[in-house]
This record gives C-alpha cells, structure tokens and sequence, in this order.
C-alpha cells in the first residue's frame, strides 16, 4: 500500500469516526478536524486517479481496483453535491462508511496498468470510460438514494414508536430525506441510461453485436427498469415517503451485485 492509500484511508477513517460521534453526541465534534481530513483525502484520491491514468495511458476504469477507486471517489463528490444543496451532514454517517470500504478494497485489490486489448479505435477509446464512467457515476447517486432511505426509515420508525434516540434530532426532516432519495435516483437513473447507451454503442463498434446477453449487461438493463419503474410510479402514482425509501434499499443490493460483475467483467 503506497502513502497516498495511506493517507486517503486515514481522512477517510477520521470523517467516519467524527460523523459517528456527531450523531451520538449533543454537542458538535471534530468539525474542523474531519473537514480538513476530507480535503485532504480527497485531494490525495484525485491524485491517485490522475496518477494512474498517466501510469496507465487511458482512464483508471478497468478491474476491481481501479473500479472502487473511482465510485469511491464519485461517491464523495455526490455527497458534497447533496450536503451543498440540503446541507443534510446526518447523510455523511451513511454515505462515508461505504466510501472507507471501496476506497479500503482499492488499496489492498491488485492492479493492472496493461490496455485493453479490443480497444482500437480513437472512438471507442473515449466511449469505454464514457460507458464506464457514466455507469459507476450512476451508482454513486443511487448510493446517496440508499443512504436518504435510511434515514427516512429511522427517523419515521422512531416517530411511530415516539422513542427518540440521541441520533434523531441530527437527522434531517422527512421531507428532506424523501427529497434527496428521489432527486438521487433521478440522477442516477438519467446517468445510467446514458452509460448504458454508450456502452451498447461501443459494443456495436467494437464486434459488430450490441447485445450478448451476458450477466453484467442484463442486471444493467433490470437495475434501469427498477429504477424507470420507480421514477414512473413516483410521478404518476404518487409514490414517495417510506415507499420510495424502501424501494431505494432494495435497489442498493442490486447495484451492489451489478458492480461485482462490472468488476468480475473488467
């Protein structure tokens, strides 16, 4: 494990420590400590990225390794996205736990700097990690979805029950949550469909078949389905609130399974 893993996990470690305590806690904790931790992990992971590519010739985009590093990387960025527009940092409890665990599996996974070799020509050089990319940016934004549903569950759980925990009064409204799941899953969902058809496009280029039934693409196109199933319901049927947060955790274990075989394929 180079310095730069080292230091990125470390950052990592501290903003998951400090978000933990954050919501146990009455008072605020670790706040500059876990802020300038974060920017310099982040700032460390963006290096490495850019390091890899140079190392490498193309986009850090291929195999287990390369893969984790880069969702982790689109994960924090979507957390920041969704902090600044909801300032919600309960969702940091949820979110970075996930991040230290992709970003732990790139610094120990091992790693190839060779090329694809059925990559060719100049455009399908740029529509590979188009598709790639597209698709893991996809699944960070369906992983916040996953993180709002949580929340939503707790937080509507312990209203029920009329028990509050320490945690409840750091977690942000109903509404909220309920906003920030679906504006996720929106995104992500426009997100896939693009890396989706770039990477049947890239297919066609590159062999001549768009579609070869294989696991990765299926669970692709049934992960697309679930989630136009749900915008659809959402907009049409009213659908939201703890129909949506479930809907959206159920969804999670499926993104989960789609990324195992995207890493398996690549």
């Amino acid at each position: 494990m180079d310095i730069l893993w080292i230091v990125i996990l470390t950052g990592y470690a501290i903003c998951v420590a400090q978000s933990i305590l954050a919501l146990t806690t009455k008072r605020p904790v670790m706040r500059t400590t876990a802020f300038v931790s974060l920017a310099i992990a982040f700032a460390a992971h963006t290096v490495w990225l850019l390091l890899r590519a140079v190392q490498t010739g193309r986009w850090p985009l291929v195999g287990t390794r390369e893969m984790c590093a880069f969702l982790s990387w689109g994960l924090v960025v979507s957390y920041l996205i969704a902090y600044r527009w909801y300032r919600a940092n309960a969702l940091k409890s949820f979110i970075f736990p996930i991040v230290l665990v992709l970003a732990t599996i790139a610094a120990i996974a091992p790693g190839s700097v060779g090329h694809l070799d059925d990559i060719n020509s100049p455009l399908q050089k740029i529509l590979f990690p188009v598709h790639v990319g597209l698709i893991l940016l996809s699944y960070a934004a369906f992983f916040i979805g996953f993180g709002a549903g949580i929340m939503y569950i707790i937080q509507e759980r312990e209203l029920k029950l009329k028990r509050f925990s320490a945690f409840f009064y750091k977690l942000p409204s109903l509404e909220v949550c309920d906003a920030i799941s679906f504006k996720s899953m929106a995104i992500g969902f426009v997100l896939l469909t693009l890396g989706i058809a770039a990477g049947i496009y890239w297919q066609g280029m590159r062999d001549g078949v768009f579609w070869h039934g294989e696991p990765i693409e299926i669970f692709s196109v049934a992960t697309w389905l679930i989630y136009l199933f749900l915008i659809q319901s959402r907009m049409n049927a009213g659908w939201s609130g703890r129909t949506t947060a479930l809907a959206s955790i159920v969804s999670f274990m499926i993104v989960i399974f789609s990324l195992v075989l995207q890493g398996m394929r690549l």
